[in-house]
């Protein structure tokens, strides 16, 4: 019989970047498990909301795949289990091998957390500066860095879509009614519809649950999204809709991007991406005319065909109709760490980027601190002198998530070293030499640095709610010692630190101000330094939270203005911030931005947006020529959505098929007129094939999908130890047949929405 507490422990949830505030219930054998699930009505965003999808987080906390001894492989290809001192002793001497032959810069980083597990991320900065390692990519270089390529070159920083205020909403290749990714979704679906003043737009192939909602749906053909979009700015444009007074003021280059508008067909342009003119017209009048507009895209445009470009018309949507920096469009938040980093360069005069930093080997451009995982094998299997020899994975499970499985694997394999950091031996475990088991986001300090929220800027740091396991270590402990046996510190320089952190926190100021003067080079190291220093000097099991102080010092020198409005300045800023996060198991409210900020945090000359993108405006020409950059044939008919986000999709976080609840959660989707078109019938098991591989699927009608398109959802196809002790898959492992080399051609972010694929009925 399962145990349960009645005490409510207050977290958040893990599976969408939303991270929701929760109240959970524990039971089980020495209460380590999830029992009951509830909405934090305290959370001062999501006020007690919560989705299916956390309520059901037991089966990431507790699964038989868990990790619980670091492992080393074998000779032979197996792993044996070995102690923590050989693991770290062993993991040290190898990586400091590789700095020492070939040099830092040949030992790459990948991950650095998860959905809601950035905490140990930081650390693992110092690790890096200490080895010396120059290139990193993470989940966000798989999806966001165009976004950021983007933001970066036009309004200078990380902005946010105010949808809960808007008149106008429009959601691009973005279904919140089951991926969630905005606050309380659904229940603002439910609101925008019963508002007679407000109206919602939704782009997108499939007539999505979120569709349902809208005034306008607009079903474009798959991998046409650019020519919809411009379609819609040039209707504005040709019709003399802007707000030419807002945009001289607040923009440069707006003649040169209304220019390449002026000639562009609409109607022609309509059609092609399969919207009626009509309806494609109504949709840019009713955004130039909206007292307020803002826009929300996801990875249904940010993954597929000139996704970029997209984001770029996207972005144009808003920003030339003067929806930006006021209330109900979208403002530019406070950051509490850049997670998704600004990284703008000079331009020359046609607004093209004069350099920008690139792989060694393939080239692949590095933007908001990234470069794109898709370019992994390729920098890795050549006999290049700069190729990469070593590598660090962190909460990232790259050879699921990563295009085209097979040659990350022989990739990974063929490198000098690899280690691995997780809770499970998952598919890129399984290839690396060593795997370091970590706590659970619950048994630890953990914390999200997405950014989030405007006017008021919210964090939220979460205290560990279950006890670890006592043979696994957190992120922050295991690159600490690893550092400890890098020996890149001298204990001495610790020293006086450690001393003043017995004297209390402000004495502590004081010393570390003082040291990392006298000591420089303490500063790329600087989250060890704490975690060593102030760490021990914190309530016991605290420690890790040192970096939150350390984090709120730049904040509060970096965000003064925003701080101030919450009561915070002046020399003690940043621990009092500190203190406030700590006493707020809630999350609170580390800072209040107003509307004049978006304007004057702009680090661009005169604070102006710069509307032109030289690249992109040369590739916006290229739609004249009416081809689309990917096309189906006879031997691959289907455009694939590899990856469709569903009720019961987690990304890698949860390997327990038991956990989705449904029927056809992992089927392969397909409208029913298609399907009898090729005369198959529901529930049929199929070969589904693309140029680079096939896997085995079982059919379900869906009359929402765009005719020629089938889907298949994300996160499937991982190996689960079922009850029986039996290593088994479910659904399909999509990146066994996706092709790294479908990407982007600015950024590299892979084209995964449309595959060219077919299926056919297994004999």
């Amino acid at each position: 019989m399962t145990s349960q507490t009645t005490e409510w422990h207050k977290t958040a949830c893990n599976l969408c970047f939303v991270n929701c505030g929760l109240k959970v219930q524990l039971g089980g054998a020495n209460n380590k498990e999830i029992i009951k699930v509830k909405g934090d009505d305290e959370h001062p965003v999501s006020e007690g909301y919560i989705c299916n999808k956390a309520a059901r987080l037991n089966y990431y906390q507790n699964n038989p795949d868990r990790l619980l001894h670091p492992m080393r492989r074998k000779p032979d290809g197996g792993y044996e289990q070995v102690d923590w001192n050989t693991a770290i002793s062993e993991v040290a001497s190898k990586l400091k091998t590789v700095k020492e032959t070939h040099g830092g810069e040949r030992i790459l980083y990948y991950g650095g957390g998860s959905q809601g597990n950035h905490l140990g991320g930081v650390y693992g900065a110092s690790l890096r500066k200490a080895l010396g390692v120059r290139y990193k990519a993470s989940a966000l270089s798989q999806e966001k860095t165009g976004l950021a390529w983007v933001f970066s070159r036009m309004v200078g920083g990380m902005f946010h879509p105010e949808a809960d205020h808007a008149e106008v909403l429009m959601f691009a290749g973005k279904n919140p009614f089951m991926s969630n990714g905005i606050d309380k979704a659904r229940l603002l679906l439910k609101k925008i519809k019963k508002d007679p003043k407000r109206k919602l737009i939704v782009l997108d192939p499939r007539r999505t649950e979120t569709a349902d909602y809208a005034d306008i749906h607009l079903a474009v053909k798959p991998g046409r999204d650019a020519w919809c979009v411009a379609a819609i700015v040039a209707h504005m444009v040709q019709n003399k809709l802007l707000p030419m007074d807002w945009l001289k003021e607040h923009t440069t280059g707006y003649e040169k991007v209304i220019a390449h508008f002026k000639d562009i067909p609409v109607d022609e342009y309509a059609e092609f991406s399969g919207i009626e003119p009509a309806l494609l017209k109504e949709a840019a009048t009713v955004i130039a005319e909206a007292k307020s507009f803002a826009l929300e895209e996801d990875l249904g445009v940010q993954m597929a065909p000139h996704s970029t470009l997209v984001t770029y018309l996207n972005f144009l949507t808003f920003l030339l109709t003067g929806n930006y920096g006021k209330k109900g469009t979208s403002a530019m938040v406070a950051q509490f760490i850049d997670v998704i980093a600004t990284d703008y360069l000079p331009v020359d005069e046609d607004g093209k980027e004069l350099s920008r930093r690139t792989m060694p080997v393939t080239g692949a451009p590095i933007v908001s601190g990234l470069f794109a995982g898709n370019f992994m094998a390729e920098e890795i299997l050549n006999d290049h002198p700069e190729r990469p020899r070593a590598l660090i994975i962190e909460s990232s499970n790259p050879v699921h998530s990563l295009a085209q499985a097979p040659k990350l694997r022989e990739a990974i394999r063929s490198l000098e070293f690899s280690v691995v950091i997780d809770i499970a031996m998952t598919e890129t475990a399984m290839e690396c030499d060593y795997v370091l088991p970590a706590a659970t986001q619950y048994e630890k300090w953990e914390a999200t640095f997405f950014p989030r929220n405007f006017p008021n800027n919210f964090f939220h740091l979460r205290a560990p709610i279950i006890s670890p396991v006592a043979s696994v270590l957190t992120e922050p402990e295991i690159h600490s010692r690893i550092m400890d046996e890098l020996e890149v510190v001298k204990p001495s320089d610790l020293n006086l630190l450690k001393f003043a952190a017995k004297g209390g926190i402000f004495a502590y100021t004081l010393a570390f101000l003082l040291q990392l003067a006298r000591k420089p080079k303490l500063v790329g190291v600087i989250a060890y330094v704490l975690y060593r220093t102030l760490g021990p000097s914190l309530p016991k099991g605290q420690e890790s939270t040192a970096v939150i102080w350390g984090i709120s010092q730049i904040y509060a020198k970096k965000r003064a203005k925003q701080l101030a409005r919450i009561g915070l300045k002046g020399f003690s800023a940043g621990t009092k911030l500190y203190q406030r996060i700590m006493a707020a198991p809630s999350g609170t409210v580390i800072g209040i931005s107003k509307y004049e900020d978006s304007f004057t945090d702009i680090p661009h000359p005169e604070n102006k947006i710069q509307l032109v993108i030289g690249e992109l405006l040369e590739e916006l020409s290229e739609l004249k020529s009416m081809q689309p950059l990917i096309k189906t044939n006879q031997d691959f008919p289907f455009s694939l959505v590899a990856g469709s986000r569903r009720a019961y999709t987690a990304n890698c976080a949860i390997r327990d098929p038991a956990w989705a609840k449904g029927k056809n959660v992992t089927a392969l989707t397909i409208h029913p007129e298609e399907a009898d078109k090729h005369n198959i019938p529901e529930g049929a098991q199929v070969i589904l094939s693309t140029e680079t591989g096939q896997a085995t699927a079982h059919v379900a009608f869906d009359d929402r999908m765009h005719l020629g398109t089938i889907s298949v959802p994300n996160g499937q196809g991982m190996h689960f130890t079922n009850e029986q002790g039996e290593q088994v898959t479910t659904g399909v492992y999509i990146n066994e047949l996706t092709n790294a080399k479908h990407r982007d051609k600015f950024i590299g972010t892979p084209l995964h929405k449309f595959v060219p694929a077919n299926i056919k009925l297994a004999m």
